[in-house]
């Protein structure tokens, strides 16, 4: 393996494969794969990364007028964020929720995922409120197809179990989260002999992109905290990646009725990654008001259950807190970058949207998306028609030594036709996020410049032509 400036280069397929055997999913994998062993290869629109606030704004008003890191940003910081952070996320994340977000509650980590471990894990401690703690082999309902990061933060330590619960690919309903769903798997889950404790629900949805109806969020919540002993968490780190064409608005767990009732079973995810394109910063919140949570993130005296900050292994450190710092100090023309950078957010995805639309549409490639529905950063592109073709004497050779494990042979196939010369377009395949039938594929749109996914848009409809 030759290590060069601009980062690893590809020594064989064997180097690739150790690099690749400890990252969490084949997301990850792709991201690693294309940023720092083959750069100048292919268009990754699989990452849900954005880049579109950096190079409108955030490089020039908030990276340009970081200099030197001062000695206080070298040294040990509070571990959740120190309080004058947490103050300004607390008020950011009150602007965006349309609800009261309180400091006491609000605490810092070192990315969503982090912030979902510590969830996991201080729900599985004594809990102050009475409720019964989770325990390891416990279920985790999640609508599907999703992200498949959750498999990683609830398994791999909590040792807690993820259960897809399958979102219908045809019909009216197709695609459409509703509470029967969400009964009906619960329930069979509990007559099976297991144990569902926690709902995990992503609003907006990764990879859907839609807007959960503030409707439907009012009968989950109230059915769950009602009549079972679930807790929710609610993933909203794309509450701001909203597009102005929307008809559906953003609801924010914290601003239903219910929450005000069972506050201590309903906890918020929130990060920079996704709406501020920082997702290498590894910056991420919980917002709880759950005492077994608090404990959990800041530590105990308690002579009952002692606890050191869990956030101790996965900080929110000083080099966090130095950038987040700053760019909450920011300002363009008088006004708080943050207020800025999301309000001009949402026109640039908003724009991406509309020129990435336009090239699916015109290169006669279906995707699952009704007019008024929001999208976040995604298109989830339906490839089933595709799946068993093949291109006259054409041979896949993209991405050698890394790919999906378990996806159905046909649509491993298609991801890695598509990925390969003369396309080099890497999507994600659904069967990596769960979806109960193959050939589903998700496309960011903020992963690269808009002129860039146009581009891959393109070459991906001419590929799609040549199947037989």
């Amino acid at each position: 393996m030759t290590i060069t400036e601009n980062g690893l280069r590809i020594a064989s397929p064997q180097a690739i494969a150790d690099l690749h055997a400890g990252l969490p999913d084949f997301e990850q994998a792709l991201a690693f794969y294309h940023q720092h062993l083959a750069p100048d290869t292919a268009v990754d629109l699989s990452v849900a990364e954005n880049v579109l606030l950096y190079h409108d704004s955030m490089q020039q008003d908030v990276f340009e007028k970081i200099r030197l890191i001062p000695e206080l940003n070298i040294k040990y910081m509070a571990p959740v964020g120190i309080p004058w952070l947490r103050q300004q996320a607390a008020d950011l994340l009150t602007r965006a929720f349309g609800r009261t977000v309180v400091m006491e509650d609000v605490f810092g980590c070192a990315g969503v995922s982090s912030a979902l471990e510590c969830i996991a894990y201080g729900l599985m401690r004594r809990q102050g409120t009475g409720g019964v703690p989770l325990k390891p082999g416990d279920e985790v309902l999640i609508p599907a197809p999703y992200w498949q990061g959750f498999n990683w933060s609830f398994q791999e330590r909590p040792k807690l179990k993820c259960v897809p619960v399958h979102l219908p690919t045809h019909g009216e309903d197709r695609y459409r989260l509703t509470l029967n769903l969400i009964v009906n798997a619960y329930e069979a889950r509990k007559e099976a002999g297991h144990n569902p404790r926690l709902l995990v629900l992503t609003n907006p949805h990764n990879p859907l992109g839609v807007n959960y109806p503030k409707e439907l969020l009012d009968e989950i919540y109230g059915w769950a905290l009602a009549h079972t002993d679930l807790h929710i968490i609610s993933d909203e780190i794309y509450c701001h990646s909203q597009l102005d064409t929307g008809t559906t608005p953003f609801t924010s767990a914290v601003a239903l009725d219910v929450y005000q009732e069972h506050a201590d079973r309903v906890h918020v995810v929130w990060g920079f990654a996704k709406d501020f394109g920082l997702s290498g910063f590894r910056t991420g919140f919980v917002i709880s008001k759950n005492e077994a949570v608090h404990r959990a993130m800041l530590g105990s005296d308690d002579p009952a259950e002692q606890t050191r900050a869990l956030p101790w292994f996965t900080p929110f450190d000083s080099l966090k807190t130095y950038v987040i710092g700053e760019l909450f100090k920011a300002t363009v023309d008088g006004e708080p970058y943050p207020v800025y950078a999301m309000r001009e957010y949402r026109t640039l995805l908003s724009a991406s949207f509309r020129r990435t639309k336009d090239a699916l549409d015109a290169a006669g490639i279906e995707y699952v998306h009704q007019d008024g529905d929001n999208a976040a950063m995604f298109f989830w592109l339906d490839l089933t028609r595709y799946l068993g073709k093949r291109a006259p004497g054409e041979h896949v050779n993209g991405l050698p030594a890394i790919g999906p494990d378990g996806l159905d042979p046909n649509e491993e196939w298609l991801f890695r036709y598509l990925a390969a010369k003369p396309t080099e377009v890497s999507l994600l395949p659904g069967g990596t996020m769960h979806n109960a039938e193959p050939g589903f594929f998700r496309l960011c749109f903020t992963s690269r410049m808009p002129d860039d996914v146009e581009a891959a848009v393109r070459r991906v409809g001419v590929a799609l032509q040549q199947l037989k």
